[in-house]
């Protein structure tokens, strides 16, 4: 535990020179139109190698960054250099994409979130039909109605929204049918398991809720044939995952666009 604890403080130390000289990275991995294996879009994903040039993990760093407030300063750059690369993306490459972004409950919590997005995407010209924000359950835990009305504020601007690690929480049926939602995106966990159970009962009621609630359903974590089979049984409309490409840095998504557009 004291190691754990002293691990904690060393990386709150080194978060501090990360966040004041923005030493994090990008990396995206696509999504695919089940049907037709077409590019859907793309999610940001964070990086961080701190100094002495080891990559720590955004599990490890951003509950960190999350409890001292970090996670706001970070959360922005995220958004605006995915925004910033998106555009860049579209002037080079025909086609309509989604980029999808993870938001923290510590942002949506801000007073100032929205106009912060709606100018970030007004400076690079992007379209917020194009842009799915992500939340996860615990951005509804301290205040739902509050956070509910922010999302339907989002919303109405044109932004997708989409409730990510679904089927691993605790959303109720009723808390869920109030959310203001274009997509749900099941849980790696869910999709990864392989055989037979309770696991794939629940991926089988989680497809068809979806359908029911009319809204798209996203499959991350996918890795094998197998898995992707199973999805397409359950009807999911995208995929995501190693089957088709590992998250990838800047560079290299933009010559993963060339190949596969």
């Amino acid at each position: 535990i004291l190691n754990d604890f002293l691990q904690n403080v060393a990386i709150e130390n080194k978060l501090k020179d990360a966040v004041f000289n923005q030493n994090f990275t990008l990396n995206f991995q696509p999504q695919y139109h089940i049907k037709d294996r077409k590019l859907r879009g793309m999610e940001a994903l964070i990086r961080w190698k701190d100094s002495d040039g080891k990559m720590i993990s955004p599990a490890v760093f951003i509950p960190i960054a999350e409890k001292n407030g970090a996670i706001v300063p970070i959360g922005t750059w995220v958004v605006e250099e995915s925004i910033r690369c998106f555009a860049d993306w579209k002037k080079k490459y025909t086609g309509h994409f989604v980029l999808s972004l993870n938001i923290s409950a510590i942002q949506y919590k801000k007073t100032d979130f929205v106009d912060i997005v709606m100018q970030i995407i007004r400076k690079y010209d992007v379209d917020p039909h194009e842009i799915e924000l992500e939340i996860t359950e615990s951005v509804l835990i301290d205040n739902f109605t509050e956070m509910t009305e922010k999302l339907c504020v989002l919303r109405e601007y044109g932004f997708r929204i989409s409730l990510d690690d679904f089927g691993t929480g605790y959303t109720s049926l009723l808390i869920l049918n109030e959310l203001p939602l274009d997509a749900i995106k099941l849980d790696m966990s869910l999709v990864q398991k392989d055989h037979p159970g309770q696991a794939h009962n629940i991926l089988d009621f989680c497809g068809k809720l979806v359908k029911l609630m009319r809204i798209s359903s996203v499959a991350e974590g996918v890795e094998t044939g197998e898995q992707l089979d199973r999805i397409k049984e359950i009807g999911c409309d995208y995929v995501q995952g190693y089957f088709y490409s590992k998250p990838l840095p800047i560079k290299e998504f933009e010559q993963y666009l060339e190949s596969h557009i």
